[in-house]
């Protein structure tokens, strides 16, 4: 079986998203297809779903924690931008900015972060899109189908003139069409509806032809998916008509709580890391909470339904791995808090033992006698501070000296436990 060339787009910039894409997609079809012939295009779309969405959560989960970081010093940012509400000149907005750039620094958030998945994700939608308006061109079995029946209707004396009359619909939907190109002829195959097939057999007189039938059922057993009345083909839009309206609608769907859920979890964020309690309306948000899953049914209505089916998968994927990633952050952030926490006290204790020993008046340890003048007090502040901070290193090496015996008293504990079994 030999590769077929990616003769369906010439776009510089897109050609190299759907080759790449390719790969994976006929290599996931190929091992679909050892096990069954029934709908594994549906099955592969799925699958390739989950491995490429898969592939991109180290990414999601560097924007999430980015996310939750600039949640937490959206207080901090505020107060920065307070400080020079009543200055407009460009050098106090230079420096306003300087100030937040090195807050998110300093705390490792990025502002954009956010943006980087769709980034990603909009070049592999188009590439998939371009993948499944030509599947012919990119997966080598069903290439093979598609190039063979397309010799076989050039076979036919006249086969312009019969396509021509019969499909000039669906010529005119395609690109660059060329009658006398088996690819062309391939293209327009694998765009025609099922009664568009029936029409075509007749009208060839390929209907009796037993390889041509053959690869005809096959085809359609890799293209089409569900049962019964609920059978449809994935090269074709599922309109606004009809059973296949249920795909623009769990497409909006799925998409309307991907974006419900991930906008309530953010405004719990938001609402626990304000000082009053209260969160700032993002209208903008909202309303794109609410327009885009239109938008994306509205799409999937009139693109081929293989999109859809890509679609509604990934909606579904990413609720699940947004709650799994929740879950993982949360858990992080908690034992961060603690962490800081323990930092905290230890500082307090520290600070505590510091000045329990010190004379506030005169700057001496408890228990000295000394003659007080402006002149000594100065000075004995100064050797107070020193002592506080030889105190502050004595204490936080005696307490690194009890955590090293615990931890090697420990690990001689459970070297003896090895040992005994």
């Amino acid at each position: 079986m030999n590769f077929i060339s990616l003769a369906a787009t010439t776009s510089w910039l897109l050609k190299p998203f759907a080759l790449l894409l390719s790969f994976i997609f006929d290599g996931v079809f190929y091992v679909v297809t050892m096990f069954t012939s029934n709908h594994s295009l549906a099955i592969t779309i799925v699958l390739f779903t989950v491995i490429v969405r898969a592939l991109m959560i180290p990414l999601m989960m560097k924007q999430q924690r980015s996310s939750r970081a600039m949640t937490r010093l959206q207080p901090k940012v505020e107060q920065i931008q307070n400080k020079y509400k009543n200055k407009k000149d460009p050098e106090s907005s230079q420096k306003m900015n300087m100030e937040i750039q090195e807050l998110y620094k300093k705390h490792k958030a990025n502002p954009m972060s956010g943006c980087l998945p769709l980034l990603i994700q909009m070049p592999i939608l188009f590439a998939l899109f371009e993948i499944l308006r030509n599947v012919p061109f990119y997966v080598n079995q069903i290439g093979d189908i598609y190039n063979s029946m397309a010799l076989q209707v050039q076979s036919i004396s006249g086969y312009a003139d019969i396509l021509t009359n019969n499909f000039q619909a669906v010529i005119n939907s395609l690109q660059d069409f060329d009658m006398n190109t088996t690819e062309s002829i391939m293209d327009l195959l694998y765009h025609l509806s099922r009664e568009q097939w029936t029409v075509l057999r007749d009208v060839t007189g390929l209907a009796g032809n037993a390889t041509f039938e053959a690869n005809y059922a096959l085809q359609a057993s890799y293209n089409t998916f569900g049962v019964g009345a609920f059978t449809f083909n994935l090269s074709e839009s599922p309109g606004w008509t009809g059973i296949g309206i249920i795909f623009p609608l769990l497409s909006g769907g799925t998409t309307f709580l991907q974006s419900w859920l991930a906008q309530r979890a953010s405004e719990k964020r938001q609402k626990m890391a304000s000082a009053d309690g209260k969160i700032k309306q993002q209208n903008s948000m909202k309303m794109m909470t609410y327009i885009f899953p239109v938008m994306t049914a509205f799409f999937t209505a009139s693109m081929p339904l293989g999109l859809g089916v890509y679609w509604i998968a990934g909606n579904i994927f990413s609720i699940f791995s947004q709650m799994i990633l929740d879950s993982i952050i949360d858990r992080e952030e908690y034992k961060e808090a603690l962490k800081r926490k323990e930092e905290l006290i230890e500082k307090r204790k520290l600070k505590e033992a510091s000045k329990s020993n010190i004379d506030k008046m005169t700057g001496n340890r408890i228990g000295t006698a000394h003659t007080v003048n402006k002149s000594s007090m100065a000075g004995n502040k100064i050797a107070a501070m020193k002592q506080e901070q030889k105190e502050r290193e004595l204490y936080k090496k005696q307490l690194e000296e009890k955590k090293a015996k615990e931890q090697d008293a420990q690990a001689s504990t459970e070297k003896k436990e090895e040992d005994h079994k």
